[in-house]
């Protein structure tokens, strides 16, 4: 078993990138840093860093060492808070991707907090990369996403298969079709979602229909988007669980792309009344 102090010495080094500075940083000494560096490399059999009279750098193995140093590390001190607020409620910190249906967060923390119980929340919006790394260093307990095939070592959960859809006002002359093509919308402004996750498939299907739409609106606010498209002044594309009675959802032909959507755990799943409400949710959304 390695023990925690090496942990903070090789990622003290790895963080700053000079011994000197490493020890500043988990005040010891550098000799007894280097002891303890070379203590730990000897412990897994493999060199860890490549010195020189000019910088530190992780060798090979060292990164990957790295990844699982930070995850050890952020679980170490998670659970050094959860044993020293015993009589706190527990908190669960999640991270939400942006481009998840705002309806979704809010019937989630409405039954939550009806229900009561011991459980408090922190709610993190993020993009893809930016809640990935947070499960990486720990910071966040679980995300609600997009799931990728990568994603394998966060034990994911799919909640939801989604396709994107053309949205269209309920008085759209294609409203009331089963599917169209995307050359019958040429004529029609869009209302583009700069932040969606599958912009370039998308803008690569339509390009090479010839299809080259004006835009109404550029934005980073689902809301806004459907808020466009109610009013009628454009259409747009996005996944299905948007769909909220308001506007059409209508399939585009030979346009296939579906996102699944589910939970990344940045340790072992746990048991959460939040995490058995969205399940829910989306469960019921299927049926």
């Amino acid at each position: 078993m390695i023990d925690q102090y090496l942990l903070r010495y090789f990622l003290a080094v790895a963080e700053t990138g000079n011994f000197s500075r490493a020890a500043r940083a988990v005040s010891v000494t550098q000799p007894t840093l280097s002891a303890g560096i070379a203590k730990l490399e000897r412990e897994l059999g493999a060199r860890l860093f490549d010195r020189d009279r000019q910088r530190v750098a992780l060798t090979p193995a060292g990164s990957r060492f790295l990844v699982r140093a930070r995850r050890i590390a952020a679980e170490y001190e998670h659970a050094l808070v959860e044993l020293a607020e015993a009589a706190e409620p527990s908190l669960l910190r999640v991270g939400v991707l942006g481009t998840i249906p705002t309806y979704v967060i809010r019937r989630a923390l409405t039954e939550h907090n009806e229900q009561g119980g011991g459980e408090a929340l922190e709610l993190l919006d993020g993009s893809e990369r930016d809640l990935a790394e947070r499960l990486e260093r720990g910071r966040i307990d679980v995300a609600l996403t997009v799931v990728r095939p990568h994603h394998a070592r966060y034990q994911p959960e799919v909640l939801a298969r989604e396709r994107y859809m053309m949205v269209l006002p309920p008085d759209h002359p294609l409203a009331a079709e089963r599917e169209i093509l995307a050359e019958q919308l040429a004529r029609d402004r869009m209302a583009l979602r700069r932040h969606c996750e599958a912009l370039p498939e998308i803008n690569r299907f339509f390009t090479q229909r010839g299809v080259r739409p004006r835009f109404v609106l550029k934005t980073t606010s689902d809301e806004r988007v459907l808020s466009v498209i109610r009013s009628g002044a454009g259409v747009g594309m996005m996944p299905e669980g948007f769909a909220d009675g308001s506007v059409q959802f209508v399939p585009v032909r030979d346009f296939e792309l579906t996102r699944e959507v589910g939970l990344l755990h940045a340790g072992s799943a746990r048991r959460s009344a939040f995490l058995e409400i969205l399940r829910r949710l989306y469960r019921e959304e299927k049926e």
